[in-house]
Order: C-alpha cells, then structure tokens, then sequence
C-alpha cells in the first residue's frame, strides 16, 4: 500500500499483490488510519493487485462506509480483469472508473 496523493482535492492509494487475509491482517489498520479525518475523495489504485479475497472485499466496504460517512466518495480504477469480476459479482461494480 503506498499513497501516491494526498490533498485537499483528491487521496490516492495503490495496493498490489493479493488483497487477501494475510495482506488484511498485515495493511488494515494502517488503511484506516490514512481515512481517518480525511478531506477528499478518495480513490484506490488497484493496478498491481492480482487477487481480491473476501477480507479484501470487506475492508473495501468499511472504507466505503467510512469514506461516505465523511461526506467523500470512493472509487477503485485500473482494476485488471480477475478483480474487476469479484467486483461485478459482489455488486460492486460502480465503484470501478
């Protein structure tokens, strides 16, 4: 996970490898952290990410949630075609851009 931006107009993760429970257990609660308080849109570059697990599809939901409780948006982009199927088939598939 590295924050590429960081400003009042826009906060931009990417992830890579495995958004998987080993990934979670290890990454989460620095994620939440970076939410904390913020004060922009946020989008997650998942360029690099190979595969999206259920813990990963959770903590997509909570950021989600938190995100949105904030009054900001959340979006995924440059999702490859495996994780852009776990998308679709958990109803997620308008968070992709």
């Amino acid at each position: 996970m590295k924050v590429i931006q960081s400003d009042e107009s826009l906060v931009k993760i990417a992830f890579s490898g495995r958004l998987d429970s080993n990934y979670i257990s290890n990454n989460d609660v620095k994620f939440f952290a970076l939410l904390n308080g913020l004060e922009a849109p946020v989008v997650l570059d998942f360029y690099g990410v190979s595969f999206l697990g259920s813990l990963g599809i959770r903590m997509i939901l909570m950021a989600l949630k938190d995100v949105k409780r904030q009054g900001y948006t959340l979006k995924i982009e440059h999702a490859g075609p495996n994780v852009k199927d776990v998308f679709e088939m958990t109803s997620l598939g308008d968070l992709l851009i």
